[in-house]
């Protein structure tokens, strides 16, 4: 199932367009390019589901488990405070990508968010992927 219309199916899950986090047979993990905090995570089916109404049962588990494992290493590796996790279902609920995703956005006491979103240098997006990737590897569940 692939869309071409979608960027994600196109840019993420077919070009690899992305400083990922983790790449599974039906899961992937990168860096969102317009960050709301540094660390912002999203986590996609690599097959296309338009949200939480369309995605197949058996890849929802694995992409929640796939959310949990990562959202555990951003905590360690970026050492926050906590997290928020979302995930939107059609336009009138801020869905801007038709592809499920969930967020996975670092939270800090200190810091108030901005949700004014810019683009990130990939760079620096990749610089902290590979933190992420490495704490992934610590993760047991």
């Amino acid at each position: 199932m692939y869309d071409e219309t979608c960027i994600f199916c196109r840019e993420i899950a077919n070009k690899g367009n992305a400083a990922f986090v983790y790449r599974g047979v039906n899961i992937l993990a990168f860096m969102d390019n317009a960050p709301i905090e540094e660390g912002h995570v999203l986590v996609i089916p690599r097959n296309h589901y338009e949200n939480i109404y369309d995605i197949d049962k058996d890849i929802y588990l694995e992409l929640q488990l796939a959310v949990k494992r990562i959202s555990i290493a951003v905590k360690n590796v970026l050492k926050t405070d906590g997290l928020n996790i979302g995930q939107n279902n059609g336009r009138v609920a801020n869905q801007v990508v038709m592809h499920y995703h969930v967020h996975i956005i670092p939270r800090y006491y200190r810091k108030k968010i901005n949700w004014e979103r810019e683009n990130a240098n990939i760079d620096d997006l990749e610089i902290i992927a590979a933190k992420i990737r490495a704490g992934i590897k610590e993760v047991e569940l």
